[in-house]
């Protein structure tokens, strides 16, 4: 964890997450506030994409998940979620049965989701989060 120095607000990287592609933080604390930013299906240990479709989804979630986790949050602390697919109808029914399964049947945070041409390194899903834990 580290804090800028120009702001109140707090750039996180916890052990054994993905390591950022580019110029981004994987989350910021704000007060009572963890704002993750997209995770895709990346496995941590090699960062690269898994295989499935369901399986990049659900490790998607799983990687933030863990970033919520190491700042004291849990998926049941989700205030709203984004959630960007390259097709709708076949990736949308994918994203409820891994949440239907995460979340243990609910209930269930906001979410939009909102279908996109592509995503980075041609990925099909990706999933950003808002978490609620206070400090």
């Amino acid at each position: 964890m580290a804090a800028s120095d120009k702001s109140r607000v707090t750039y996180l990287h916890p052990a054994g997450a993905i390591a950022p592609t580019g110029t981004w933080s994987l989350a910021s604390r704000a007060g009572d506030f963890v704002f993750v930013a997209g995770m895709r299906g990346i496995d941590p240990a090699t960062n690269e994409l898994v295989d499935g479709d369901t399986a990049r989804i659900r490790q998607a979630f799983r990687n933030m998940e863990h970033i919520a986790a190491a700042e004291g949050a849990s998926l049941a602390d989700a205030v709203r979620l984004t959630v960007y697919v390259t097709d709708m109808d076949r990736h949308r029914p994918l994203v409820n049965q891994v949440q239907a399964e995460l979340w243990d049947g609910g209930p269930y945070p906001p979410r939009t989701i909102l279908e996109v041409p592509n995503l980075a390194a041609g990925d099909i899903f990706e999933v950003e989060g808002t978490f609620y834990a206070p400090v």
